[in-house]
């Protein structure tokens, strides 16, 4: 068994997501193909457009072989933290042989230069940070600088075109954590393809989405469009983001507790008292704060996340548990192989392996707990909170 591991959101599943998919098993010749997805809430804050069930059905049907999920609480963070969970969670798959990732920029040695120099000269890097932040620059204009002064050997042109690259930065932090861990999985890097008339991004199809704006539909592989359109039918996402429940902690958000908060952000939000995700972009982003950053503040506000619970993913090198969402229902091999992970253990019906009751799976797991009871209210409807077991045509190619 050689399996090769994918971090993802797939928010929603697109043409794109199954042409990474086809490249893994491609490119690396592996047996099985493992997703680490994002739950009900997604990196930039907001809440997913499918609920992550379906969405990890649909990554079975579309060629994967068993989906399991990154906790709340770090699917929701900045790159540097959400990678660094994905990759602890990879990095316990049996027989889990490359971590393969979508770049704008197919170099790899040099995203193995910036990722290494991160890790490496830590201590110097923090500290040039935040003298370029104390200069009123944003924390990705900030890190280019201090990058091209750590890597002069690397034209400045060439840091700064892979930096603007949203893929190529998640790259480079799947690289650190593995340096980190002094992992024996291999990187595959895969060149993303270009929007065309046949492909786009996960972000437009959101867009066109809720703004009813242009179709759609081309873009979602044939056997999991009609999935996906009953999905959207069923969840109200185009009221997603004027629901106010999401801001209902604002009020409380203490800057000294909540997770990446800072004074002037806590004065802003009390100041402007956003309610909606309309109102929120427009009262509080700037050039220092992106939306981004905001809305990952709002979601974690409300969330009750802290500072200390992002602590303890620098403290372990493995998490105390993860969810199994969907698992192709003939993979008996792949089944038995996640019951037997130890370190953090695989959450499913008839496992002996259970997590370690502690603090940090406590807080990980009241986290997930609420962020699914906030999602159900948003959606108004109750889901599922068991794994889903996949029927595959055998015939179908994949």
């Amino acid at each position: 068994m050689k399996i090769a591991v994918i971090i993802a959101e797939f928010n929603p599943f697109h043409k794109g997501h199954e042409y990474l998919l086809q490249q893994a098993r491609a490119t690396t010749g592996c047996t099985h193909v493992v997703i680490v997805q994002s739950g009900n809430f997604t990196q930039r804050g907001e809440p997913a457009i499918i609920e992550k069930h379906v969405r990890a059905q649909t990554a079975i049907m579309c060629g994967a072989d068993a989906v399991i999920e990154i906790p709340t609480a770090y699917a929701t963070a900045n790159a540097e933290v959400f990678a660094k969970a994905g990759v602890q969670l990879a990095n316990i798959i049996p027989h889990a042989s490359y971590l393969v990732f979508g770049v704008e920029d197919n170099n790899l040695a040099i995203l193995k230069q910036i990722a290494y120099v991160k890790l490496i000269r830590h201590k110097e890097f923090e500290k040039y940070i935040k003298e370029h932040l104390k200069l009123g620059l944003a924390y990705e204009d900030a890190q280019g600088e201090v990058i091209k002064k750590l890597l002069p050997q690397i034209p400045p042109a060439v840091i700064a075109k892979i930096l603007k690259g949203g893929n190529n930065i998640l790259a480079i932090e799947y690289l650190r954590e593995l340096f980190r861990l002094r992992s024996t999985i291999q990187p595959v890097p895969i060149l993303r393809r270009k929007p065309d008339e046949t492909t786009t991004t996960a972000l437009a199809i959101r867009d066109a989405y809720y703004q009813n704006g242009p179709s759609f539909e081309q873009f979602i592989p044939a056997h999991v469009l009609s999935l996906t359109l009953t999905a959207l039918e069923k969840h109200p996402a185009k009221t997603l983001f004027e629901s106010s429940t999401l801001f209902g902690a604002l009020t409380k958000l203490d800057a000294n507790q909540t997770y990446n908060a800072s004074p002037e952000l806590a004065v802003l939000f009390k100041r402007n008292r956003p309610v909606t995700y309309q109102e929120l972009g427009a009262s509080i982003p700037n050039r220092r704060y992106p939306i981004g950053r905001v809305k990952r503040l709002a979601l974690h506000a409300t969330l009750g996340i802290t500072q200390k619970d992002i602590d303890f993913l620098y403290k372990h090198n493995h998490l105390p548990y993860t969810n199994l969402l969907a698992i192709r229902s003939d993979a008996d091999a792949m089944f038995n192989e996640l019951c037997s992970i130890q370190a953090t253990p695989v959450i499913l019906h008839g496992n002996k392996n259970q997590p370690t009751v502690n603090k940090y799976c406590t807080r990980l797991y009241q986290i997930d707990q609420t962020a699914n009871g906030l999602y159900e209210i948003i959606c108004q409807q109750k889901f599922t909170q068991k794994p889903l077991y996949v029927k595959v045509k055998r015939g179908r190619k994949i």
